[in-house]
């Protein structure tokens, strides 16, 4: 059985405008996120300049190696399914 890895974390504070906070977590909650990872996600790039997949493709990559995914019978049923 592999080891879990722990990682230590520490606590980060930074002062920004009433405004913008609100705005970043009405961008979180559309995303589904929790405000720190909507905040970690936008930085990533940054902080680890290889390339490393967004939140919703994570998700989607860790639904489908669970088998949650959606089956069509052609273009039309995959269109209407998705509601496009």
């Amino acid at each position: 059985m592999p080891e879990k890895t722990i990682s230590k974390t520490t606590r980060m504070s930074i002062d920004i405008s009433v405004k913008d906070h609100k705005r970043i977590k009405v961008l979180a909650s559309a995303e589904g996120m929790t405000l720190k990872d909507f905040v970690i996600d936008c930085i990533r790039e940054k902080i680890h300049p290889e390339k490393q997949p967004n939140a919703k493709t994570r998700q989607a990559m860790s639904d489908a190696r669970k088998g949650k995914t959606t089956k069509a019978k052609n273009i039309a049923d995959l269109y209407e399914q998705l509601g496009i």
